[in-house]
C-alpha cells in the first residue's frame, strides 16, 4: 500500500510558486515517496524528525508517519531559506 502524499499549505504555495521545469522535477520526485520514502536521495535531518530531499538549490523538508502511511511535505525552498527556516524552529 503506498503512502500519501500531504502538503502543508505553506509548501502548496512554494510548490505553486516554482517555474515550471523545476515544479515538474519536484513533483516527479514527490510521486517517488509514494512507494519510497525514504529512498534514494533521502537524508535524515539530525535534531529533528525530518528528512530532506535535494533537488539542484531546493530542498523539500518531508516528516514520515508510518502508522498513518503518510508523508507530509513541510518545505518546498531554497536551500539557503530552508535551513534558517529549520534553526528558528528548533
Amino acid at each position: 500500500m503506498p503512502y500519501r502524499i500531504v502538503l502543508s499549505r505553506s509548501a502548496t504555495k512554494e510548490l505553486a510558486g516554482l517555474p515550471n521545469k523545476i515544479h515538474d522535477k519536484v513533483v516527479e520526485r514527490l510521486r517517488k515517496l509514494e512507494t519510497e520514502p525514504r529512498g534514494r536521495g533521502c537524508e535524515k535531518l539530525s535534531g529533528l524528525e525530518a528528512y530532506k530531499l535535494r533537488i539542484r538549490d531546493l530542498r523539500i523538508v518531508f516528516e514520515i508517519h508510518d502508522k498513518a502511511r503518510e508523508v507530509r511535505i513541510v518545505m518546498v525552498d531554497d536551500r539557503k531559506q530552508v535551513y534558517k527556516r529549520l534553526r528558528r524552529k528548533s
